[in-house]
């Protein structure tokens, strides 16, 4: 399917009853054939099989988002009837709400139902909490996944329009957690409707054992997930025992001999989505397990020894050491909602703090020399020493450019400065998994699927940049206003507009906001959009293809979700 292809082409609720159970009762029946390799993942083969469906019953094509939902709810539909009810959430919308007679109060973390009566909204959560569920009124399933990821939930049921299902249930349904979703029968985002009756049902529906088949061939990578997150919640102390510098303490130490290692150990301990340990413990786990480590039922705790978790706590400390020195070349005030370090305890202090988890991270790597032996620490240490040299070449050529005083930005060397910053991460967290494992094959083709995974996810956050829902950015066009070399300035530059743009930087201190709203038209004149949008499905198609590429290894899977995760879209494209 195009980028280009509309969604009221394809995302029509279809308005009949009779034809939603007709779609409904096709796609159940062709999830049953399903053989196990053919389970699909991801939108493609959702899509394919959603076409396959409508031309079955003879039903137009703009009924395919709601075919594609039926499909993906019938693969679910026994894992979620097996999850007890007290262990799921419900996610309803907003705008389900009466517009404009609503009490209910709304904040970051959504509508606060008040129980008035007026909408069908109150009575599904009163009656979902009295089942036992968590329900949260919000748009988006941020909120959701990371209660799912935290152990506090097990399956969602999720109503909202097509378009939305589209954007949050993918990644749902990519990390393996099961679900049931509904698509509202009317949106437009103000009194919206529902199938009322359908949602009621699916909150009750439940089979406390699973048929055999309903688990064939189904992969979930949440048990992964849980546990990287476990490492860092419940086990860091003890990992990090006999590598802190004072450890064992000296009696008497004073405050200012404790102050680093304790400044490290917060800052290991906060925020974060923790995906770089999480690739390495997901590719030892793969590589020595095989398909089972991706089972419901896997014991990950038993598949991951304490030299892995080590490992992946490594690779976790030299992230961060470069989130440290990141924030104090680009002078920013806050991570994770916090103040950074080099704000809190000073600059010098925040250098030594980077300086300290880069130290860090190579001594929790050969710490474990016996256990994993001197070969296999030797390479791991190659990988990631090659990496930290590559970052902070991508790094340093940053800020060298900021420095310059002409525009002359190519495509060729943005691409190239992004890929220098990102991509090393990504290799060396998958290789230290894979190595930990055993020799490591092809790794040639490793390289290049995290060089595209690196280039599209820079290119990603240049768009993102743009975008008004940024993620509380605190502006528009920062990387323009900061002089970074983004892909969107190399576009600009290569179609004419070098002279203009070194013009609009001078004046960014002057009036910030007419500068970026000027710069914004810029690159639409300009097509720079437009191209990086192309450049980005690009790579996530190289990054893809290549991942299929190495399915004997049996790292495709991991490969695939790892790039359609890196690489989702979280916001809209640049508003006008």
């Amino acid at each position: 399917m195009s980028i280009s292809e509309r969604a009221e082409d394809i995302k029509q609720v279809p308005p009949e009853g009779a034809d939603r159970a007709r779609i409904r009762a096709a796609a159940s029946v062709l999830a049953g054939q399903l053989l196990d390799a053919a389970l699909p993942s991801g939108r493609e083969p959702l899509a394919e099989l959603g076409e396959q469906v409508l031309r079955q019953l003879d039903l137009p094509r703009e009924w395919l988002g709601f075919a594609m939902v039926a499909l993906d709810n019938a693969i679910w539909q026994a894992e979620y009837a097996a999850v007890p009810l007290p262990r799921r959430l419900l996610l309803l919308p907003k705008c389900l709400s009466a517009a404009g007679e609503c009490p209910a109060e709304i904040d970051a973390d959504g509508l606060h139902c008040a129980g008035c009566g007026r909408c069908d909204l109150g009575d599904l959560k009163r009656e979902a909490e009295e089942l036992g569920y968590g329900v949260i009124v919000a748009e988006g399933t941020t909120a959701v996944v990371s209660q799912v990821l935290e152990g506090q939930a097990d399956a969602i049921l999720g109503v909202a329009c097509l378009d939305s299902l589209e954007k949050s249930f993918e990644r749902i349904a990519e990390v393996g957690i099961p679900h049931q979703a509904v698509p509202l029968l009317r949106d437009g985002c103000v009194n919206t409707e529902a199938e009322v009756e359908l949602i009621r049902e699916l909150m009750r529906r439940y089979t406390p054992t699973p048929p055999a088949s309903a688990r064939r061939g189904q992969r979930t990578y949440l048990p992964l997930l849980r546990f990287t997150r476990e490492i860092f919640d419940t086990q860091l102390d003890t990992i990090l025992t006999d590598c802190f510098c004072l450890t064992p303490l000296p009696a008497g130490s004073c405050e200012p001999l404790l102050a680093t290692d304790a400044i490290a150990r917060d800052w290991l301990l906060r925020g974060g989505k923790r995906l770089r340990p999480f690739i390495t413990v997901a590719a030892y786990a793969i590589a020595r397990h095989g398909p089972a480590a991706l089972a419901p039922e896997a014991d990950v705790a038993a598949m991951l020894p304490g030299p892995v978790r080590s490992v992946a706590v490594a690779i976790e400390a030299m992230h961060k050491a470069s989130l440290v020195h990141d924030d104090i070349e680009d002078a920013d005030q806050f991570r994770y909602g916090q103040p950074t370090i080099h704000r809190t305890h000073g600059l010098e202090a925040a250098i030594n703090v980077g300086d300290y988890l880069v130290g860090l991270g190579y001594r929790l790597i050969t710490s474990r020399a016996a256990e994993l032996g001197g070969e296999c620490i030797a390479d791991i240490v190659a990988k990631l020493s090659a990496a930290h040299l590559r970052l902070c070449c991508g790094q340093g050529a940053e800020l060298m450019w900021n420095s310059q005083p002409h525009d002359t930005l190519e495509p060729l060397h943005a691409l190239q400065i992004a890929s220098l910053k990102t991509a090393p991460a990504f290799e060396a967290a998958l290789y230290a998994g894979l190595r930990a494992a055993g020799p490591v094959g092809n790794e040639a083709a490793l390289a290049t699927f995290a060089r595209y995974v690196g280039e599209g996810y820079q290119v990603l956050n240049d768009l993102e940049d743009w975008d008004e829902g940024n993620g509380g950015k605190l502006a528009c066009g920062r990387d323009f206003a900061a002089g970074r070399p983004t892909i969107l300035r190399s576009f600009a530059v290569q179609a004419g507009a070098a002279g203009e743009l070194a013009e609009l930087r001078a004046q960014c201190a002057v009036d910030a906001a007419a500068t970026v709203s000027r710069v914004r038209e810029l690159y639409r004149e300009v097509g720079a959009f437009e191209r990086a949008e192309v450049l980005y499905e690009r790579l996530r198609g190289k990054a893809l293809e290549t991942a299929e590429g190495l399915d004997e290894a049996g790292l495709a899977p991991l490969l695939r979700f790892l790039a359609r995760t890196v690489l989702r879209r979280r916001f809209a494209e640049p508003a006008g």
